[in-house]
């Protein structure tokens, strides 16, 4: 297969934490049944001429966070040693990516639908007698709960699930209202034909302290204007299929586990090895809480892990990134309940 040369897609010096490790990286675009994703496919570890036929030791499908570009997931190269591509994908609504033109922009996309999309669009990358050795999914905040669902519904198409600082464990009580019932979503008509009026009543609520500072932020942030007002609906319910499940993800679990005892001739230990899924929470992070993930971490065994690292819930600075790649190199332990 004849790729597109590699280049640099920004000022190099912009972006310190995975530049030093030559990314080399290209736009790239997929259409599937109508529907349209932007991205970028990056490289490193490698000449940017390799053939197709070659090995990889990874190769990463990246989701971003609500609002975010997905030039940030090159953040996490330093993760992923060895000969590595990543398809950063920008999900829907996000830089270019789009429903069907013939469709509503609120359609649902189907996690089915997506998977076949992600698979051709990595196939048209390397080619059909590449060796992959390890499909990692790498999924930060919005990016996590995608990424969750993915797995859950193709849970053998994926080796290793990264998650950081991951939506999906927790449905809050506005996300049900406004996108679940009919009568939440008039409510959201309402609050968005009257958002003087609301961000007024937000204002009031923090001056009152029946709501703390960090949510005043997070409230006025997601309705600033009216471009950031859709964007928000369109996400929520563009990607509404997209919420992981308890017993689907104890399921996955499962098989992803027996897959992998087959492959290792019946030992189900993982000793000496990176997790196979692991779930990063910000020890400050005030947007996705630790305590939500409390009752899968009761279920989850042994090559699951859930770790705290010290941060927020921005994870993409250099020293987080640092502590992440030595929690996944196994210099840390999986955190435990007592």
């Amino acid at each position: 297969m004849d790729r597109p040369p590699l280049e640099d897609i920004d000022n190099p010096s912009a972006h310190p934490a995975w530049n030093t490790w030559n990314v080399q990286t290209q736009h790239t675009s997929w259409t599937h049944q109508g529907w349209t994703w932007q991205g970028i496919w990056a490289t490193w570890g490698e000449s940017p001429n390799s053939k197709e036929g070659e090995t990889w030791d990874h190769v990463v499908v990246a989701f971003h966070g609500f609002g975010r570009p997905i030039e940030e997931m090159l953040t996490y190269a330093p993760l992923f040693p060895g000969k590595t591509a990543m398809l950063s994908v920008a999900l829907c609504h996000h830089q270019g990516s789009s429903p069907p033109p013939n469709q509503a922009v609120t359609t649902a996309l189907e996690p089915a639908l997506f998977q076949s999309a992600i698979d051709a669009w990595v196939l048209g990358w390397t080619g059909e007698s590449t060796h992959i050795e390890s499909r990692v999914l790498l999924g930060y905040s919005l990016g996590g709960r995608v990424a969750m669902t993915l797995f859950e519904h193709h849970r053998t198409a994926w080796d290793r699930i990264v998650l950081l600082a991951p939506d999906g464990f927790y449905k809050n009580p506005v996300y049900r209202l406004a996108v679940e019932t009919p009568g939440g979503r008039a409510v959201w008509r309402w609050c968005d034909q009257h958002i003087d009026f609301v961000r007024s009543v937000v204002r009031m609520l923090r001056k009152c302290r029946f709501i703390p500072a960090h949510l005043e932020h997070f409230a006025l942030h997601h309705t600033e204007n009216q471009t950031m007002r859709d964007l928000v609906a369109r996400t929520w319910m563009t990607h509404r299929m997209f919420w992981p499940t308890l017993e689907g993800m104890t399921c996955a679990w499962q098989t992803r586990g027996e897959k992998d005892s087959s492959q290792q001739g019946g030992s189900t230990t993982h000793a000496g090895r990176s997790p196979l899924f692991v779930a990063f929470f910000g020890e400050r992070d005030r947007i996705i809480r630790w305590s939500w993930c409390k009752r899968w971490r009761q279920v989850a065994p042994s090559w699951v892990w859930f770790l705290t690292v010290p941060s927020g819930h921005v994870m993409r600075h250099q020293k987080t990134v640092e502590c992440l790649r030595s929690a996944i190199l196994q210099e840390l332990t999986p955190q435990t309940d007592p």
